[in-house]
C-alpha cells in the first residue's frame, strides 16, 4: 500500500477515492503521505487550518460490506477524521455515484465474482460479469480526465486472458493512461490468496508524453512466499 501511494504522490488539494475500501488502508496511507510531505519541523506544520479542513473532505471510500464500512469509519476516526466520507455502496451495480470523479483512485478490489457473475448496470464501457474486469473499468473511467492517476491491484488474468472482455479492457486501459505494470511474486498476498497479481498504474497527464508501457517484475518482497510469510534477507 505505502509503495503504491509513494508512486502516485497524492497532493493536499486532490480528491482521493478507494471504491472497494475494505478497512481504508489506502486512504490512511495517502493521508499520512500528504501530512509527511507537508512537514517541516513538526508533523504537518505546513498545512493551514483551511488545508486540514479540506484534506478531511478529500478522502472518499465505498464498500459493499456494512462491516467493512464500520471498520473504515473507526480507522479514520482514530486518525483524526471527524466525519469520514465512507459509504456503503456497491460500485458495480449501483448508479447513484457514477458521476463522481477523482484526482487519485487506489484500490485492491475483490477478485471474487459471485456465483452467476455480477449483474452490472449499463454505464460500463465493457459489458462483463467478472468483478475484476468491472472494477478496473470503473477506476479507469472515474479518474479526472486531464490529470487523473490510479493504481489497481489485479489478478494476472487481466493482462494475459484472451477472452473478448479482457482484450477490450486492455485497449481501454491503454487509451485511459496506462503507463506501467508491476508484476508481483505469486505468494505476496498469502495467507489470504496465492493468486499471482500485478499493479496497473494509470496517469492521464504522463501518458500524453509516451506511447510506451513500462513493465517491471518484482521477484521478492523481503518475505518468503509460503503461508507464514517469514522475513528473508533477499
Amino acid at each position: 500500500i505505502d509503495f503504491i501511494v509513494q508512486i502516485l504522490e497524492p497532493k493536499k488539494g486532490e480528491s482521493i477515492c478507494d471504491p472497494a475500501c475494505g478497512t481504508a488502508g489506502f486512504l490512511i496511507s495517502s493521508y499520512k503521505y500528504i501530512v509527511e510531505q507537508n512537514t517541516q519541523k513538526s508533523k504537518g506544520d505546513l498545512l493551514t487550518p483551511d488545508d486540514r479542513k479540506k484534506l478531511m473532505q478529500n478522502f472518499v471510500g465505498y464498500d459493499i460490506s456494512p462491516d467493512m464500512v464500520r471498520l473504515s469509519l473507526v480507522n479514520l476516526y482514530l486518525h483524526g477524521f471527524t466525519t469520514p466520507r465512507i459509504y456503503e455502496y456497491d460500485s458495480l451495480t449501483s448508479e447513484e455515484r457514477w458521476n463522481e470523479y477523482f484526482d487519485v483512485i487506489l484500490a485492491n478490489p475483490p477478485f471474487m465474482t459471485p456465483k452467476g457473475g455480477v449483474k452490472p448496470h449499463k454505464k460500463f464501457t465493457i459489458q462483463a460479469k467478472k468483478s475484476e474486469v468491472l472494477f478496473t473499468d470503473y477506476i479507469a473511467e472515474h479518474i479526472n480526465p486531464s490529470t487523473g492517476r490510479a493504481a489497481i491491484i489485479v489478478p494476472n488474468g487481466i493482462i494475459g486472458t484472451s477472452q473478448t472482455a479482457y482484450i477490450q479492457l486492455r485497449k481501454l486501459l491503454i487509451n485511459q493512461g496506462l503507463y506501467a505494470v508491476i508484476s508481483l511474486p505469486a505468494g505476496c498476498f498469502n495467507p489470504y490468496s496465492g493468486v499471482q497479481t500485478s499493479i496497473l498504474f494509470l496517469d492521464k497527464k504522463l501518458s500524453k508524453f509516451t506511447d510506451e508501457v513500462l513493465f517491471i517484475k518484482v521477484e521478492t518482497d523481503g518475505f518468503d512466499l509460503g503461508s507464514q510469510r517469514k522475513q528473508i534477507d533477499k
